[in-house]
């Protein structure tokens, strides 16, 4: 029987994977007319206020590099602490899995691949037979973060380029994931605080639950914050002001997708309370010139951009304790461990932290579960969550 072309082609890639840079293949799931028709209907405000979603953020080689320069930048915290610290979080929440169960993974949202190696590491991925499946809707982002890692598991990585946050798209990877590994356990991932870039958080989280079988497992990592006041709204807010190369991540989308010079002397952050939920952080670029300004959009049509207008180009959480419990258990998730930190100050005259940190939770997907949560005993009541901190 003759061979299949992507029998030859897997063969081919595997012979040459630990030496070859220059070919990488992705399974593509997304339909690129729905991308420009949803961008669109951003930037023209059809929900009442002219943005970029979340998910369109990220695509292209622009917002690519931007993204990965502000990770790697000290003066941006919230990406800068979750990459120092993830590794001490994650070896400390391994225990809570089954060391004798043979879990394959599936990173949501694949960012650098320095977490995902952390992971695929400690799993002992190396030498098993075991998949890795790198999903992102960028494939700029794809190709990057996964490129290192293609090289250490030829023939078992598969990155994926997909919108995750729709329920269509969850429930067709399932779908692929039933066909490619049957009722085989994996663990499926969330990092860098993605949950709190999602307008609807908990329908995305309700969503998430479609992929989980009894026997996988779910890792999110979320910024938190001890207080929800107005005080520690402004100051989460003047945390993303601080960042120059993170205020060229948050303009990049719009600058490629339009045709406006980006200064960003325009960006202006905002922070908000979600009431028993969380703090909300959002950046508008707001029109500073004084006139109306025609914008392009990436479908050719032009539209009016006035004085004072802002375009929403981000939006991130730190989510508050209680709120956190609450959105976990109305998603009927129950947490397996969960490690955090706090973010130190060395000034004597104020409170050992700033009241923002990070936690890595494991979970399972338990419906109508009633035991006591796990971070409930962890944080206890008390203000600041005395976790380990790291």
């Amino acid at each position: 029987m003759a061979e299949g072309l992507l029998v030859r082609l897997e063969r081919t890639l595997a012979e040459r994977g630990r030496q070859d840079r220059w070919w990488s293949l992705n399974l593509e799931g997304e339909d690129p007319r729905q991308f420009l028709s949803e961008l669109v209907m951003g930037l023209k405000g059809a929900s009442g206020e002219k943005k970029i979603e979340n998910r369109h953020r990220y695509i292209g080689l622009r917002p690519t590099i931007a993204w990965l320069q502000s990770c790697r930048d000290p003066s941006y915290p919230v990406m800068y602490d979750s990459l120092e610290s993830f590794a001490r979080l994650w070896d400390r929440c391994q225990d809570a899995l089954d060391s004798e169960t043979p879990y394959h993974y599936v990173s949501l949202g694949v960012g650098d691949g320095d977490k995902d190696r952390h992971v695929i590491d400690r799993l002992g991925l190396d030498g098993s037979g075991r998949f890795y499946l790198g999903i992102d809707i960028s494939s700029h982002m794809l190709r990057l973060g996964t490129r290192e890692t293609s090289r250490r598991l030829p023939g078992r990585l598969l990155p994926i380029e997909l919108d995750f946050e729709g329920a269509a798209s969850i429930r067709v990877l399932r779908e692929l994931l039933d066909s490619l590994v049957g009722d085989e356990p994996i663990l499926f991932s969330l990092l860098g605080n993605t949950l709190g870039n999602v307008d609807r958080d908990l329908e995305f989280t309700r969503n998430l639950t479609m992929l989980l079988n009894p026997q996988d497992r779910l890792a999110i990592e979320v910024g938190t914050t001890d207080r929800l006041d107005a005080a520690t709204a402004g100051e989460a807010a003047r945390e993303r002001d601080v960042s120059r190369s993170y205020k060229e991540f948050a303009t990049a989308a719009l600058g490629m997708y339009t045709n406006l010079s980006i200064d960003t002397n325009w960006l202006e952050f905002s922070g908000s309370i979600e009431d028993g939920h969380a703090v909300r952080v959002e950046g508008r670029y707001v029109n500073k010139s004084g006139q109306p300004i025609m914008m392009m959009l990436p479908n050719g049509e032009a539209i009016p951009y006035l004085p004072d207008e802002g375009i929403r180009v981000l939006l991130g959480r730190k989510y508050f304790l209680e709120g956190l419990l609450a959105h976990l258990a109305d998603a009927d998730l129950s947490e397996l461990a969960v490690e955090g930190t706090a973010r130190r100050t060395d000034d004597p005259t104020i409170a050992t932290t700033t009241g923002f940190g990070l936690a890595l939770m494991l979970l399972k997907y338990e419906p109508q579960a009633q035991q006591q949560s796990k971070l409930g005993k962890v944080w206890g009541p008390q203000a600041v969550p005395p976790m380990r901190l790291g």
